[in-house]
């Protein structure tokens, strides 16, 4: 997982994060259709016309990951507004909800990541990881985001 991480290098562990799960894996087409794209809107993302200092990334094959260094500059109401357009208008192409906070992503204990009822997280098997949603920072997201049962 460290790799991905890298992802983020130079950007302070104080960044925000938003995560977005999908209600399905994406193929492989799929998310680097969404890679590319991910990597278009934050190169132009902008907050009161300042260029923000952020990344996304397919984190794997559910989950999209904002980062933004708010150092340079904040991201406001309205550039996270044009964010959740955005990815709104990715899961519409690709018929995929982003938005279903009723599931969390889950690994088995054979590596196997499938969505799992967040009223039912407790009853996770030992052995069993989560991808915690409500990160949100990229400390958190490097210390708290996978969590082994």
């Amino acid at each position: 997982m460290q790799q991905i991480y890298n992802f983020f290098e130079g950007f302070a562990d104080d960044s925000r994060v938003w995560i977005y799960t999908a209600n399905r894996p994406l193929d492989p087409t799929e998310a680097v259709f969404v890679q590319e794209n991910l990597d278009s809107f934050a190169n132009h993302w902008k907050a009161h016309g300042s260029q923000l200092k952020a990344k996304a990334r397919m984190m794997n094959e559910f989950t999209i990951v904002f980062v933004v260094d708010q150092d340079q500059a904040e991201a406001s109401g309205c550039s996270v507004d044009s964010s959740v357009r955005f990815v709104k208008e990715i899961g519409k192409e690709l018929n995929v909800d982003f938005f279903n906070r009723l599931n969390v992503l889950i690994e088995t204990d054979n590596g196997e990541r499938k969505l799992h009822p967040y009223r039912k997280l407790t009853e996770l098997p030992s052995g069993y990881a989560y991808y915690n949603p409500l990160v949100q920072s990229l400390k958190e997201l490097k210390e708290e985001w996978y969590v082994v049962k």
